[in-house]
Order: C-alpha cells, then sequence, then structure tokens
C-alpha cells in the first residue's frame, strides 16, 4: 500500500486534469506516478516535461528503453 494516497478522482486543477486526460488518450490509463503528482500538479507538470525531453532528444533507442523499463520494474518488484 503506498503511502501517499493516489488521487482517483479527475482534478479541478487545469494542469493536473489535462496531464490525466492526455494520459488516458495516449495510454488508455493514468499513471500511478501521475496519481500521486497530482497532488501538486506544477511538480506532475515538470516530470511530465522532464519525460517528453528525454523522448524528444532521441539519445535513447528504443531496445535500451524498453531493457531500462523491464530493469526497473525488477528492481520495484513489478511485472512488466
Amino acid at each position: 500500500m503506498a503511502r501517499i494516497p493516489e488521487v482517483t478522482r479527475t482534478p479541478e486543477d487545469p494542469i493536473a486534469k489535462e496531464a490525466f486526460e492526455s494520459q488516458i488518450k495516449a495510454h488508455g490509463f493514468v499513471f500511478n506516478t501521475s496519481k500521486i503528482y497530482a497532488h501538486r500538479p506544477t511538480i506532475l507538470q515538470g516530470h511530465n516535461l522532464l519525460s517528453q525531453g528525454v523522448e524528444a532528444s532521441g539519445l535513447l533507442g528504443e531496445d535500451l528503453k524498453a531493457l531500462v523499463n523491464v530493469k526497473v520494474s525488477s528492481i520495484n518488484g513489478c511485472p512488466f
């Protein structure tokens, strides 16, 4: 169980609401980390911008990104 409760409803804050809607449109769900960051929408926005910057940089190939995702999931004890 998480120590910080997730935001489970659609947030009223426009930054968090936009982030939730964007993730639902792209992935069909809202990431658990976003549900935590939604308590502080500016942090959620900063995290999303950082992720977009890494993605747009082209520095990580698809194979390396997949490997990193598997490794991080393994470290956190989550199935991938």
